[in-house]
């Protein structure tokens, strides 16, 4: 990916995610200088930001395809803590952020280009669900 090609197919884009973090979590990052350490936080959070909005469209796709019952799970929840090994606090909140970004498409939209942290767009969803209709 580093000529500027896009991925061609979801397993080339997981790759390349994953390629770039073994990367960075390889790099030995207290000889960087300063302002390189900086900008790779500042991008990293809108990778964080960018990777909320992309796992919740792709559990709410397999929510709504119920795939999760072709592994024999009743939810996607239960499909995440067993498929995924993470605990059913950070199942609930997976499942919290597909339902809230499928009921704020504008937020998702700005996380997904990196425009707002996630922990802002927590924020916003609740605030607007208080306005009225």
């Amino acid at each position: 990916m580093c000529t500027g090609q896009l991925p061609a197919t979801v397993d080339e884009a997981v790759a390349g995610l994953r390629a770039s973090l073994a990367f960075l979590n390889q790099v030995a990052a207290s000889e960087l200088p300063g302002v390189v350490q900086a900008d790779c936080l500042r991008e990293l959070a809108k990778a964080e930001s960018a990777y909320t909005a992309a796992h919740a469209r792709m559990l709410g796709a397999f929510a709504a395809s119920g795939a999760h019952a072709g592994d024999g799970q009743q939810s996607e929840r239960a499909w995440l803590k067993w498929q995924t090994q993470i605990t059913r606090g950070a199942a609930a909140g997976a499942v919290g952020w597909m339902k809230r970004l499928a009921a704020h498409p504008a937020v998702a939209a700005a996380l997904a280009e990196g425009a707002v942290s996630p922990s802002w767009a927590r924020h916003i969803c609740a605030w607007t669900d208080q306005l009225p209709e």
